[in-house]
């Protein structure tokens, strides 16, 4: 989220960040605290793509409506994986990508655009052929049109569908009520492992079934690779595209290794990494330095 609101404060926008707590937590007072006279929009990560901390949607949306603000949220590690209610937690503007927990293919996603955006206030990515309005030279200004030039991906999208129909069968409720004691085992498993770190609430029920941690004496590189290619276990390691939380949970500028758990995994390949990362902790000889 953080690219787009820089390029925007490059043009003139007014831009506040509120701090999150060490385990990615976000207090609503900070935001109702923050709000100027001139704001117009809370954003607002439902949850953390790094440490995977749920934040207070709800709370945020009541604070937005009392405020008269819209409220953009970006559900990109939480559409599909966590139950969302765009009227009851007075979201205006909910983003989300597809290939994640919607089980779509990459280069998917969308937009969901509430009525009390003023759709003259919006301005697309990319101008160009619609479809509709084919007599006007002039970007059509109603939406979907509006946001939708160029020739669709239509591949993709159908990708997407077929994720969709799938997880709505199997149910959202469903999918998070598997992965909740995955999620705890995994954070339960690092915890036990001298030489981790795990970052984070350490609680199942607030975040996603994201997990990261660090090892003592250890790159996240270099764990990533040996994880790979010894083990047959795909994590991402770095910064995740998130500097500012990695500098709020103290791991900028290395990073942590992220684990990702999803409605297709199995309390055996929590197991396997469990094996893997204690494996490696005694192969190379880490120092033991206890847990967080």
């Amino acid at each position: 989220m953080m690219r787009p609101l820089r390029a925007l404060e490059q043009e003139g926008v007014e831009l506040t960040v509120v701090p999150c707590s060490p385990e990615g937590c976000l207090d609503p007072t900070d935001v109702r605290a923050s709000v100027r006279r001139n704001t117009a929009m809370i954003a607002l990560n439902h949850a953390s793509n790094v440490v995977g901390t749920l934040l207070p949607v709800a709370q945020v949306g009541r604070i937005a409506r009392e405020r008269d603000l819209l409220l953009l949220v970006d559900a990109a590690q939480t559409a599909g994986a966590y139950p969302i209610d765009v009227q009851a937690d007075g979201i205006d503007l909910l983003a989300f990508t597809g290939h994640k927990s919607l089980y779509g293919p990459m280069g998917t996603g969308g937009l969901i655009v509430g009525e009390r955006v003023d759709v003259r206030h919006m301005s697309p990515l990319k101008h160009g052929g619609t479809g509709s309005r084919s007599e006007h030279e002039a970007q059509p200004d109603f939406l979907p049109d509006l946001c939708e030039s160029g020739t669709p991906n239509a591949v993709g999208l159908a990708g997407l569908h077929a994720g969709l129909r799938w997880l709505l069968r199997r149910g959202v409720d469903a999918v998070r009520a598997h992965e909740l004691p995955l999620t705890q085992r995994l954070i339960d498993g690092l915890e036990d492992i001298p030489g981790v770190t795990v970052y984070g609430p350490l609680d199942a029920a607030r975040q996603t079934a994201t997990v990261s941690f660090t090892l003592a004496e250890l790159s996240t590189s270099e764990i990533g690779l040996i994880l790979d290619e010894e083990y047959g276990i795909m994590c991402r390691v770095g910064l995740h595209c998130a500097p500012v939380t990695h500098r709020t949970i103290g791991t900028f500028p290395h990073g942590t290794v992220r684990f990702g758990l999803g409605a297709l995994n199995t309390v055996a390949e929590v197991d396997a990494a469990l094996a893997a990362v204690r494996a490696l902790r005694q192969e190379r000889g880490c120092i033991e330095t206890g847990t967080r």
